[in-house]
């Protein structure tokens, strides 16, 4: 129903919020009048907005059915019901499926999508706009279209996206796709064809590869990548075109047309003539070489055609016998008579030759000789300045060899040159050196460093080069093979001497400028060069007398040969040709003056500086030496503490290890580099200044002796008129000094009498020695000797302390009381800081000291000393001098102990029994018990079947200590190991195998046949005769025994006892092992008794030294009534 109002009254218009569902909002009617609202239902079929008249219903009604309209008013609205409408939608006006909505006296269609009119009786067009793009035809359909984009080369619902034809990757083999409109194309790889490449051309259809050649085809993917791989590489398209032949071996090129020549590689060697075959070749050899290449020297050696012990050497298609001298002829058959009747010299070698059958003879020539009978001199002597030259053909071996001798460490020996290149032999620093130089630049040199050649003996060398090497080659007893070898390649390529040779001889040249020395068997490209052939000044033989036999170098000097003459390298401070001249000492501050010297240097001899003297002082501190100017102080040198210093301006001090001032010469050196030298002044001042105060930093002026200054090797005299180095009188002004005494000069110490007790005084360089008379000593014989007087009684000895003496000796307690002293005599000052003594016991626990009750000491003590002082264990004799004023004393009262070391009478009560000796081992004895006894004390009787003796049956004690096997039936021997042999021949005697028995006068035997053995014939079966000793048990094991030794025994039969040394079998090797063992066992052993040996001598002798607080006290009990600590047992 729909409200009205009453008599057709316009209601006010309301607007209220949006309704769900409605397009816009609601809209209420208000009928004028009304005081309160009401609800009316919506009609049930309402389902869409209802257009109304406006003003007169309600519009925009909400979707939703049964909804709800609010109407307030004042007064309630009167309104009219029209209950019968019409149904305009009754008869379906709407079509194809369209809605029809009811309105009042009217309807309206909701047409389905695709129609449209007043009942949807059109269908609508939806081609009328084409919407198909790029020529696409257009369908028309119910509320829609389709576009049929066939032939367009488009796809889409309106033919609007062009279509891709290489997006679905139509090409085959990994070939390109060209997209078109509507089309695509594909560019193959080659080797393969098709509209989508997908065929894979036969390449190998034609058969192309020739000769049996496999053909295969590249385009094969399982010829790459594995292990037997075919092809290169991996597979890849942009190569799998194509095919590749594999051709039989013989074949080659891309199809196998070519036939492969084998003998292009030159596999024939030795000259041997290659024949190519299909396939292969063949090598047809020179005579003397076989092989499939003639690789194999035929080895005519193997036949031995050398008799009489020749020695074969295989040569190409011959040999060579190298025979005995008493043999000669190819096969050493003929023997040598040709050194019968020789007239070689005796120094020579006689060599029997046989030549064209006629035999004949040649000397081999001592070094130094040449020729037939080795009558011409090769010897001649080279001079320092005078080198021999001469001009040797060409034609033979290049190389340089010779002979020489010379005390010479550097020199040239010989150089050989030709047109472009030069060879020179010498020494440097007395090493061989073999230079090779080309077009006047050094190619190589080559050196045998380790061996100083300049001895004055004969050496031999040799140089050999040849197209690109350079050999060099010395004869000397400490070489490997008494050869040493070196050799080097020539970069620059082959040698301009090598062929064709060079144009003309070569020229050589022997000696040099500054070697002298003696050549012989010179040798130049093989060619022998004799003294006559040489020009220039030539001195045959080498005669010379060695300078240095005597040295005549004095004072230890060292005589270097010179060969002709000699030089003496004097030791520091002497000086001449034959150290005989002794650079003066300078003795500064003698008698208390004051001395110095000064030395002005115009430069110095740089870059380095070494400053050296000797230095004689028992000053502990005093200037040594200043490098000043006049306006600073550069380095300096000066003693202090005993020390030597060196200080240099913004630098640290440096101290020289040592003391410096005993009295004794010593040898200083200071080596300056050129960073030290900076700012070093040119005034050097030595031993002081010239005003003294200038020193006292320094500890004020020297008082010794100086002698021998040098800078480097420039010596700096303190005394002038000494002929000295004239090449440094320009650098070097002449020195000045003042109160210098020439030599070391020893001030007079003995003038004050310092030796007391009529001792004798004796200078000793600034100090003294007192010879004392008897029964005194000490530096200034102020000590006097008491012992000398013998004032202690045997066995006690006499000991010196430094106030008096005192009587030691060996003391023994046993059971008496201890030995008690006092220290009242011993200074307060005195510090009693311990203890030491030496002790033999055998007590494992005992005190030496007492400090608390306990038990007392049984043992020697030795000597004992308390902070120094020795304890006075024994007494003075009658009359004797006093002892030392601090000493301890015996405590009144107290027995004096027993002296000496003695034990107790251990073998007196003849402790051994059964006839056992006894030995007394110091407080403890040992038996060495008689045959068929044992124990400590021989009390028990050994028992010898314990190592069970007996093979077979028991053992029986005899009375004598002896065993005795009683054997079962069928064995005898004194261990039942023999069988029992029947006495003659029965039915019970079976020999086995068919041997024979016979029989003999006390028993009978088996003849056995080869291969038998035993008494019946049979072969030993393991373990029959139960080889193992003393109870072993005999186990059968592959054929052999093996014995299963019982406790206490081992060995191969169980005859060791264990403990005791094994037999070593043989041979060698079966040694090694078990002495391996034993040694190791032994040392185990040897560590094992040397440590029970210590405890064991720790127990019984040693030195004690307790602390500070076990001997304060001041009585001392030397017995031992305090158990002493082990970790403080021994020192």
């Amino acid at each position: 129903m729909w409200p009205w109002c009453l008599n057709q009254q316009r209601g006010h218009q309301v607007w209220g919020p949006r309704v769900k569902g409605a397009a816009s909002s609601s809209l209420y009617l208000l009928c004028p009048g009304w005081s309160s609202g009401f609800y009316i239902t919506t009609p049930p079929a309402l389902n869409e907005t209802k257009q109304t008249k406006p003003n007169h219903r309600v519009w925009n009604l909400p979707l939703e059915p049964h909804g709800l309209l609010s109407v307030t008013g004042a007064d309630p609205c009167r309104c009219v019901t029209c209950e019968s409408e019409v149904d305009e939608c009754a008869s379906a006006p709407c079509l194809h499926g369209g809605s029809c909505l009811d309105g009042v006296g009217s309807y309206r269609c909701v047409c389905a999508p695709g129609y449209a009119g007043a009942s949807c009786q059109l269908d609508v067009d939806e081609c009328q706009s084409q919407p198909c793009a790029h020529g696409g035809v257009c369908h028309d359909l119910v509320n829609g279209f389709r576009c049929d984009c066939a032939d367009t080369g488009y796809e889409g619902a309106r033919c609007e996206q062009e279509v891709l034809e290489c997006a679905s990757a139509p090409c085959a083999h990994n070939a390109s796709c060209l997209d078109g409109l509507g089309s695509f194309r594909c560019l193959c790889w080659p080797g393969f064809s098709g509209d989508r490449c997908e065929v894979d051309e036969d390449e190998c259809a034609a058969e192309p590869c020739r000769n049996g050649g496999q053909c295969l085809q590249r385009s094969d993917p399982a010829l790459y990548g594995d292990a037997q791989a075919v092809l290169p590489g991996t597979f890849s398209f942009h190569h799998a075109g194509g095919f590749l032949c594999r051709c039989p071996p013989g074949f080659a090129g891309d199809d196998c047309g070519v036939d492969v020549d084998e003998c292009a590689s030159s596999p024939c060697l030795n000259g041997g003539r290659c024949q190519d075959l299909p396939n292969g070749f063949q090598c047809h050899c020179f005579d003397g070489y076989t092989g499939l290449t003639c690789q194999e020297d035929v080895d005519e050696c193997r036949s031995e055609p050398c008799l009489h012990g020749g020695t074969c050497s295989d040569t190409v298609a011959g040999y060579v016998c190298q025979c005995p001298e008493a043999w000669g002829g190819p096969e050493c058959s003929v023997e040598l008579t040709g050194c019968q009747g020789h007239t070689c010299p005796l120094a020579a070698t006689c060599i029997p030759t046989f030549k064209s059958g006629v035999h004949s003879y040649a000397c081999r020539c001592p070094p130094g000789t040449h020729g037939p009978s080795c009558g011409q001199n090769t010897t001649f002597s080279i001079v320092a300045g005078s080198p021999v030259w001469a001009l040797v053909p060409v034609g033979g071996p290049l190389g340089l060899a010779l002979r020489f001798r010379t005390t010479l460490p550097t020199g040239v020996l010989a150089t050989r040159n030709d047109t472009q290149d030069s060879v020179e032999l010498a020494l440097v620093g007395a090493a061989l050196h073999a230079t090779l130089w080309r077009h006047g630049t050094m190619a190589l040199v080559l050196r045998l460093p380790d061996l100083a050649l300049n001895d004055g003996y004969w050496h031999q060398v040799e140089v050999a080069f040849s197209v690109a090497t350079l050999e060099l080659r010395l004869w000397h007893e400490r070489c490997p093979d008494q050869l040493c070898v070196v050799s080097g390649l020539v970069a620059a390529g082959p040698m301009a001497s090598v062929a064709p040779g060079p144009v003309g001889p070569c020229f050589v040249q022997l000696g040099g400028w500054a070697l002298v020395g003696c050549l012989q068997d010179v040798r130049v490209d093989g060619h022998l060069l004799l003294p006559e052939e040489l020009n220039g000044t030539v001195i045959l033989g080498c005669e010379r007398r060695e300078p240095c036999q005597p040295s005549p170098c004095a004072h230890g000097g060292t005589c270097v040969d010179l060969w002709t003459h000699f030089h003496c390298d004097c030791p520091r401070p002497y000086d001449g040709s034959t150290c005989t001249d002794e650079i003066p000492a300078a003795t500064f501050g003698l008698g208390g003056t004051l001395s110095s010297g000064s030395f002005l240097l115009h430069q110095l001899p740089g870059p380095n500086l070494t400053v050296s003297f000797l230095l004689r002082t028992r000053e502990s501190s005093g200037l040594l030496l200043q490098f000043a100017s006049d306006s600073a102080t550069g380095l300096t040198v000066f003693l202090r503490e005993g020390q030597i210093q060196v200080e240099a301006p913004s630098r640290p001090a440096v101290v020289l290890p040592g003391r410096w001032d005993d009295g004794l010469r010593h040898f200083v050196t200071l080596s300056l580099g050129p960073d030290q030298l900076e700012d070093l002044g040119q005034q050097l001042h030595v031993g002081g200044r010239l005003h003294p105060a200038d020193t006292q930093p320094w500890g004020g002026p020297f008082r010794g002796c100086l002698q021998d200054l040098r800078l480097n090797d420039v010596h700096l005299p303190f005394f002038p008129g000494r002929v000295e180095n004239s090449s440094w009188t320009s650098k070097l002004d002449t020195g000045q000094s003042w109160n210098l005494t020439q030599g070391c000069v020893s001030e007079d110490v003995c003038s004050s009498d310092p030796c007391f007790n009529g001792g004798t005084c004796l200078v000793t360089w600034n100090d003294f020695h007192c010879t004392c008379p008897d029964n005194f000593t000490g530096p200034t014989c102020a000590q006097q000797l008491w012992c000398p007087s013998q004032p202690c009684l045997p066995p006690a000895t006499c000991e010196e302390v430094p106030d008096g003496f005192v009587c030691v000796a060996e003391t023994s307690f046993r059971e008496g009381p201890p030995a008690v002293f006092s220290g009242h005599s011993v200074s307060s000052g005195r510090e009693l800081s311990g203890l030491s003594l030496a002790f033999r016991t055998r007590d494992p626990e005992a005190g030496l000291l007492r400090a608390a009750a306990g038990r007392n000491f049984t043992g020697c003590l030795g000597r004992v000393s308390l902070g120094g002082l020795p304890l006075p264990v024994a007494r003075p004799r009658p009359g004797a001098p006093p002892g030392a004023r601090e000493h301890f004393s015996a405590w009144p009262g107290t027995p004096t102990p027993r002296l000496g070391c003695s034990g107790a009478p251990v073998c007196a009560s003849s402790p051994c029994l059964h006839g056992g000796a006894c030995r007394d081992l110091f407080d403890a004895f040992a038996c060495a018990c008689a045959p068929a006894w044992e124990g400590r004390r021989c009390e028990a009787r050994a028992d010898p079947c314990r190592s069970a003796p007996c093979a077979r049956g028991r053992c029986h004690v005899r009375p004598d200590g002896s065993f005795e096997c009683s054997c079962p039936p069928g064995f005898s021997g004194p261990r039942c190991r023999l069988p029992v042999l029947p006495k003659e021949c029965s039915l019970n005697t079976t020999c086995l195998d068919g041997s024979l028995c016979q029989g003999e006068p006390q028993s009978t035997n088996c003849s056995c046949q080869e291969g038998l053995a035993g008494w019946r014939c049979r072969p030993s079966l393991p373990c029959e005769d139960n080889p193992c000793l003393n109870g072993g048990t005999c186990r059968a094991a592959s054929g052999i025994s093996e014995c299963i030794c019982s406790a206490g025994f081992s060995g191969q039969f169980c005859e060791v006892v264990k403990g005791l040394p094994l037999p070593l079998p043989f041979p060698l090797l079966e040694v090694a092992v078990p002495a391996a063992c034993a040694c190791l066992l032994l040392l185990l052993l040897g560590l094992l008794s040397g440590v029970l040996a210590a405890r064991k001598r720790r127990q019984s002798e040693g030195t004690y030294s307790p602390s500070q607080q076990e001997v304060a006290g001041a009585r001392l009990e030397m017995d031992s009534v305090l158990k002493v600590p082990p970790e403080e047992r021994l020192i």
